[in-house]
């Protein structure tokens, strides 16, 4: 089954040639719709089309029928980090794309299924190999895959029940440079570049709960599990003492997570809904790495870096306003924590804390809508304390942000 489950992972990544990115908290990822994206994130407490399966399976209770929705995200992330007193390095120039997918089914008058597919973790951030903070990170990469379907109870006309399984396939690519002088003389060319590549598949589960207090307030919960990875593959070193490989393996878990939300429908044309998601980013203590043997014989086969993340908060509000039967214009806002600690801040994920600013409209024609959401990500400057044997040099990364485009179809079948 495991088997099976990776080999349908991995061919969903490759066909929707899904890419990596770091633009919510650590390296959690919310772009899971158009609308979504639009409303700030804040469609827990709506939950009534269905990328509600990524927000609150419980919500899809109200979508009659079946329906399809897929959308795709585009992330362009930009920034520099700068060392005190010297000239910065700007991130390479990328383009992440992030897919997504749900259906859902009404199968009786009080059960409906649901499953979806989409990235809910991920990290980009790429330097030149030759960069100042080359030592501690060059690349930092994940990928991820989670293939998650739902049941959802609808137990009466006001309160609704989900649980859903989730198989979540995730692939790491690390690299970095090693000074072979031990600071003595830093040069690029006698640089050891170190890499490691590997993937897990693993398994985790959540619930859901839909309220409709009244006809025009609704109330979601939503709770997903910690997931604990056993990642393995390769460590390779390349440098002018030859090139070695060997096995490495990482054990990696990712957080459990807490959604709320509340909409209200103030007029027949305009819906607000204001929530929260808490992220137990407390499980990343430490990212310990264990390779089979030495690289090129000097390499210790075992490497501890402390990480001692905190659990943080997202807040998001989300407007949509009802202009026409075809026509939905929506606005949101989002403030998203930072778990890392100044003590163990590192150039993997060199980000502070996130503002979110998106618009975004909607056009539905019969049994189809097409959507469309923009954001702006501002992310805050953080400042690095020199430690020296992890490659942290006194610096600060600034102006650091992306730009998101998110484009998604849906149809009722």
């Amino acid at each position: 089954m495991k088997h099976l489950v990776r080999i349908a992972s991995i061919a969903l990544l490759l066909s929707f040639a899904a890419g990596s990115a770091a633009f919510g908290a650590g390296f959690a990822l919310y772009d899971f719709s158009a609308r979504g994206n639009a409303l700030g994130g804040a469609l827990v407490g709506r939950a009534d089309d269905p990328s509600a399966l990524a927000l609150n399976p419980a919500g899809i209770t109200q979508i009659p029928g079946s329906a399809f929705l897929t959308s795709a995200a585009f992330l362009l992330p930009y920034g520099k980090i700068s060392p005190l007193g010297g000239a910065g390095t700007d991130q390479n120039d990328r383009t992440f794309i992030l897919p997504a997918m749900y259906y859902t089914r009404q199968m009786n008058d009080s059960l409906w299924f649901g499953v979806a597919v989409m990235p809910r973790f991920g990290l980009g951030t790429d330097f030149p190999e030759d960069w100042f903070g080359r030592y501690n990170s060059y690349r930092a990469m994940i990928e991820s895959v989670s293939v998650n379907p739902n049941i959802a109870w609808k137990v009466n006309e006001s309160l609704s029940l989900s649980l859903g399984a989730e198989a979540l396939w995730l692939e790491a690519d690390l690299g970095k440079k090693i000074d072979p002088t031990r600071g003595a003389a830093p040069n690029p060319a006698t640089d050891i570049d170190f890499r490691l590549k590997g993937d897990d598949i693993a398994f985790g589960w959540n619930v859901g709960l839909h309220y409709r207090m009244d006809e025009a307030t609704r109330i979601g919960l939503h709770y997903r599990s910690r997931v604990k990875l056993a990642l393995s593959g390769t460590a390779t070193a390349k440098g002018f003492m030859g090139s070695d490989s060997t096995g490495g393996s990482v054990d990696l878990t990712l957080p459990e997570m807490f959604m709320f939300g509340v909409s209200r429908q103030f007029t027949p044309k305009l819906n607000v809904e204001a929530g929260a998601i808490y992220t137990g980013w407390d499980s990343y203590e430490s990212l310990i790495i264990n390779f089979d043997k030495p690289l090129l014989g000097i390499l210790p086969t075992r490497s501890f870096t402390p990480k001692n993340w905190g659990s943080v908060w997202r807040y998001q509000i989300g407007f949509e306003y009802k202009h026409s039967p075809e026509w939905t214009w929506r606005l949101g806002y989002t403030y998203d924590q930072e778990p890392m600690p100044l003590s163990t801040l590192d150039y993997q994920v060199p980000t502070g804390d996130r503002q979110l600013l998106s618009i975004g409209f909607g056009y539905s024609k019969d049994n189809w809508a097409l959507d469309f959401a923009y954001t702006y990500l501002i992310a805050g400057d953080r400042h690095f304390e020199e430690r020296s044997s992890e490659g942290i040099r006194n610096s600060r990364s600034h102006d650091m942000g992306a730009d998101i485009f998110v484009i998604s179809f849906s149809m009722r079948l």
